[in-house]
């Protein structure tokens, strides 16, 4: 009755300095009175259990609503003996919401209330479920928990689920409003009337009987609450002309469609001709493909079938028009034309028309590609026209071959993605070959010794290229191992200085001599102390490898090859030896270091000393008419090398003014292209197989290059996972059907 009362106060909004209405004050004072009762109240501590072995125990619960509260109320029911006692446990009350709701709600979060108090008792004193009975004078309440959760709106649904889930359904009986101890408490009840309830203290009398008696439990069948299901009528308004052609759209190839049709025809007809060969005649695939043919034109051809059925011209407005159409002996629509008295088969004079937005003519343009063994369009279409008049046939023909697998596979083109910003080492001004490329050429024939009869042996040229002046140092090697690209690297370094970064292709020689000069700066570093062991160690020369198959990564390496071999083309004519080789190699690597590095401008007198990489290496074009003598001229040490670091600021600041500036377009590859995502299959091109034999790959991962954009992915084929520029990636067609 008090939380009642605070609830009545909250809803007047009485503040704590104002007088409450006199209902309001009449209550508190019969509670204010009855208080004195308190004393009267006593609870036995003992709930009759004696021995656990030897005592039966049973939990039964009641729970009840009213409009203003909810209850519940658990007994604990023992027998020791034949002597049966009922001990109150426990009791919980809740005022109702101040939201209204109905009776039957409320009787239902009693239910919970009630569930909820008994699993935490049967828990604490370990009471199987089997020994736990609940009790409710609210039938609907019955009927909600052995329904269908599904059946019922929310609010009930949930509550009911999480009752079974604490007691089962099966648990749960009826009982009568006036055994039921939780109508009690529900209601409210003054003190001086709970000292002297029995039915509070002990429950219901036939609770405290040797055998309960249940009644048979009888479950009524109630609406309320119950979800309103919507019911949903689709009415097919499809024609059946339509629908049959809307089967072909599972068919891929036409002969598998005309093979279904006859088939079906059969199974049709079986009844009056029951002799059918097992194989498929001529005569049937015919027949099946004017059926098709036929429903195909009277769904896409309606209004015009029907004024040429009534000897009417077509509309000026259809498509149609300008090919004078007219229907066969076979009610087929076919070209009428100009082409009456040419000496040509009927077929081809007067071909059947057919729209381009059916499936049926999807299907004869594949079987048209497969039937010219994936020609062209112009053979796809003059093999069409034998028969068949195609509105746009061109566009759909274009479309098939567009997505044609094996057509895709041979006229495979690879992506090329605009080309990229230089990177630091080409416009950042260094010193000769501390960064460098490598690249070999060859083999060549070289004499081991002179004379008639000596054997040959092959040889290879190793070519050094700074990335910074383009200058080339070249060094004849025996072999392709990495033991003579080792001896060449360490001729190079030197006479060229040691060298900070190197790039190279993924050769074999290459990645081996990464390995074995890693491991010779490791053990130069053992035979030294101090600082020098320590710098030996530090300042190794790194390596970089480009992606494999990837050529134009490596585009200024390549670029020297390429004029190496110009110049060995036209003056090796016949076998040298390797001392011969070797000089020829070093005029050649003379020449390619006098190459301007900026185009010459006629119309300019002044540009008469262009700018080459020799400047860099030697303070002039290596193959220029050599300087006046200057040794009798006196001049002091510090004017010589201020004069040599001056000329040497020259030539950079002439490289950033004439050279740098030259860089700036880019002379391929100018518009950005879409990029592969992970999980395309792709193509990868193989240069020395046909496009045929190219393998298939998975794209697995990306590597996004400084700018942003991808020219390199991780690319799986079988069960290996390489990495491949987009320069070898094909891109496969999709299926957009």
């Amino acid at each position: 009755m008090a939380k009642i009362l605070l609830q009545k106060l909250w809803l007047e909004k009485v503040n704590w300095d104002q007088n409450v209405s006199e209902t309001l004050h009449e209550e508190w004072n019969q509670i204010r009175s009855d208080f004195v009762n308190v004393n009267d109240v006593q609870v036995d501590r003992w709930l009759g259990t004696t021995n656990i072995n030897k005592t039966h125990r049973q939990l039964h619960g009641f729970s009840d609503a009213s409009t203003r509260a909810y209850a519940a109320v658990v007994y604990i029911r023992t027998e020791t003996n034949g002597k049966v006692e009922i001990k109150l446990i426990a009791a919980k009350t809740r005022v109702a919401p101040l939201k209204t709701i109905s009776l039957p709600r409320l009787e239902l979060c009693g239910a919970l209330l009630l569930s909820k108090l008994m699993k935490h008792i049967s828990l604490a004193m370990q009471i199987p479920p089997s020994d736990m009975y609940a009790w409710t004078d609210s039938s609907i309440v019955i009927a909600w928990l052995y329904g269908d959760p599904n059946r019922w709106k929310t609010f009930v649904a949930n509550r009911v689920v999480e009752i079974v889930e604490n007691l089962n359904y099966k648990r749960w009986y009826h009982v009568k409003s006036s055994d039921n101890p939780a109508d009690l408490a529900s209601r409210g009840m003054l003190l001086s009337e709970l000292t002297k309830c029995g039915l509070w203290w002990r429950g219901p009398r036939w609770l405290s009987e040797k055998e309960i008696k249940f009644s048979k439990q009888e479950v009524i069948k109630t609406q309320l609450e119950m979800k309103k299901q919507k019911i949903i009528t689709h009415l097919s308004t499809e024609d059946q002309d339509k629908s049959i052609t809307t089967q072909f759209e599972k068919f891929n190839d036409l002969p598998e469609l005309l093979k279904v049709v006859c088939y079906c025809r059969r199974f049709l007809n079986y009844k009056d001709n029951k002799n059918i060969n097992k194989q498929i005649t001529t005569q049937e695939l015919e027949d099946a493909l004017t059926i098709c043919i036929k429903r195909v034109q009277e769904l896409e051809y309606t209004e015009e079938i029907e004024r040429l059925k009534l000897n009417k011209q077509v509309k000026r407005r259809s498509p149609l028009r300008s090919l004078n159409p007219y229907l066969d002996d076979k009610h087929i629509l076919r070209v009428g034309g100009r082409l009456r008295h040419a000496n040509l088969p009927d077929e081809r004079k007067h071909p059947i028309i057919l729209g381009n937005k059916n499936t049926l003519s999807r299907l004869i343009i594949a079987d048209a590609h497969l039937k010219t063994i994936h020609g062209g369009i112009q053979l796809m279409l003059c093999y069409l026209r034998s028969k068949y008049w195609i509105l746009k046939a061109k566009s759909i023909a274009k479309k098939h071959i567009h997505k044609c697998l094996i057509c895709a596979r041979l006229n495979a083109t690879a992506r090329a993605q605009i080309m990229g910003d230089l990177p630091n080492e080409r416009v950042t001004p260094s010193r000769p070959f501390l960064n460098s490329g490598v690249d070999f050429a060859g083999p060549f024939q070289i004499l081991l010794s002179k004379g008639r009869g000596n054997k040959t042996t092959k040889a290879y040229v190793s070519i050094f290229i700074c990335m910074s002046t383009k200058a080339i140092h070249i060094e004849l090697v025996s072999d392709l191992t990495s033991e003579a690209f080792i001896g060449a690297y360490r001729r190079f370094v030197a006479r060229r200085g040691k060298c900070s970064h190197l790039w190279s292709d993924q050769g074999r020689n290459f990645v081996g001599a990464d390995k074995e000069l890693r491991d010779a700066w490791k053990e130069a570093s053992l035979q030294f102390t101090g600082e020098i062991a320590e710098t030996l160690a530090t300042e190794g020369t790194q390596w970089h490898f480009i992606p494999a198959y990837s050529p134009s990564f490596g585009g200024l390496w390549e670029a020297g090859v390429k004029s190496i071999k110009y110049h060995l083309k036209r003056i090796v004519t016949t076998h040298l030896t390797y001392e011969e080789m070797t000089t020829i190699l070093c005029q050649v690597e003379a020449c390619l270091n006098s190459r301007p590095l900026c185009p010459l401008n006629d119309s300019d007198p002044d540009n008469i000393n262009p700018l080459t990489p020799g400047h860099f290496l030697v303070g002039e074009a290596p193959i220029v008419v050599p300087s006046p003598d200057m040794k009798d001229i006196k001049m002091s040490s510090l004017s010589r090398w201020q004069h040599s670091q001056k000329l040497v600021h020259d030539f950079w600041q002439r490289w950033q003014d004439e050279y740098l500036s030259r860089l700036q377009q880019r002379p391929k590859w100018h518009k950005k292209e879409d990029e592969f995502k992970i999980g395309d299959v792709v193509l990868i091109k193989t240069d020395n197989l046909p496009p045929g034999k190219w393998s298939l790959g998975r794209i697995v991962d990306k590597h996004p290059g400084p700018d942003g954009l991808t020219r390199v992915y991780s690319v799986k084929s079988g069960n290996s996972v390489t990495k491949r520029t987009i320069t070898k990636l094909c891109p496969l067609p999709l299926d957009e059907t």
